[in-house]
């Protein structure tokens, strides 16, 4: 077994060195795809932590009846805090929310002056973490009895709904796109590779050897045009990582996100995965059709 093995990796060595014109297309076409894949899951990721920040900006407002003492409302913050999609609550009484009305409208205090006793109602603020989750909370808030009105910002969450499932479905049909067109050069690659060998094929074949020992070479030929290309790709995004992904951050800096910093480990895990992947299968399936014929 292992001189089998051994016959596999030497052959698809020789091979890649051989065909050298052969293999610099397949591995450049490996480049290319991964770096465009790359580059697509970094604005995803970055378009999913915007679309995070926006959500969590997002704020359910019940707002409590005139009759309604702190120590109800502060029951009712802490209750409605348990919900597991609901991430930050606050209880603003009357005087609370008076006070900051006026500090918001500290430019417009004469307007105030003319405002007699404080009409504002308590209130309980809620932000939850996916915004798809909004109307959830907002039924739970109107079944209290405490509560009179709940102000839900009903189209700026089915936009955002609609916007992180149209990004999330686009990502995926992209990836998928770019990784069968890899498939395919590796494919054709190897295809002419096992073309130019076709005698020396038909005479291992007469020997007595078997499919998997003939296509074991080529596998593995294409697992390295793979890894080869997520090499070169994983070096260049650990060099330009950090200045792309500012530059991004930079067109959204109005929302609070961080970069996440598991990020350049995930993004070389991926990229070694799915070069190691579509080399394989590129490989596989061409020397499988020309056995089979």
């Amino acid at each position: 077994m292992a001189s089998v093995a051994g016959y596999a990796i030497v052959t698809a060595v020789v091979n890649l060195y051989r065909h050298g014109t052969q293999s610099a297309s397949a591995i450049f076409a490996t480049v290319v795809m991964l770096l465009v894949l790359n580059g697509f899951l970094l604005v995803v990721v970055t378009l999913n932590l915007a679309i995070q920040a926006l959500e969590q900006k997002v704020n359910v407002i019940a707002y409590l009846k005139d009759d309604v003492d702190d120590e109800t409302g502060e029951a009712l913050r802490d209750r409605i805090g348990t919900v597991g999609s609901v991430v930050e609550t606050d209880y603003l009484s009357k005087g609370a929310a008076m006070a900051r009305l006026r500090e918001q409208l500290s430019d417009r205090a004469e307007l105030l002056n003319m405002v007699t006793g404080n009409p504002l109602p308590a209130s309980v603020e809620v932000r939850v973490r996916d915004a798809s989750e909004v109307r959830k909370v907002a039924e739970i808030l109107r079944a209290e009895q405490s509560v009179d009105e709940v102000a839900v910002p009903e189209d700026a969450v089915d936009s955002l709904v609609r916007l992180a499932q149209a990004a999330r479905f686009g990502g995926a049909f992209t990836i998928f796109g770019f990784a069968s067109v890899t498939v395919v050069v590796i494919g054709n690659t190897i295809r002419l590779a096992v073309y130019a060998r076709r005698q020396e094929i038909e005479l291992m074949r007469l020997v007595g050897a078997t499919d998997w020992f003939i296509r074991w070479p080529f596998v593995i030929e294409g697992m390295l045009y793979g890894i080869v290309g997520a090499a070169i790709v994983g070096a260049v995004t650990l060099l330009a990582l950090g200045t792309v992904q500012g530059a991004l951050l930079d067109v959204i800096k109005f929302l609070p996100i961080r970069s996440d910093p598991l990020l350049p480990l995930q993004l070389l895990v991926v990229t070694g995965f799915v070069g190691v992947g579509v080399g394989t299968v590129g490989s596989y399936v061409s020397v499988r059709r020309f056995l089979d014929a």
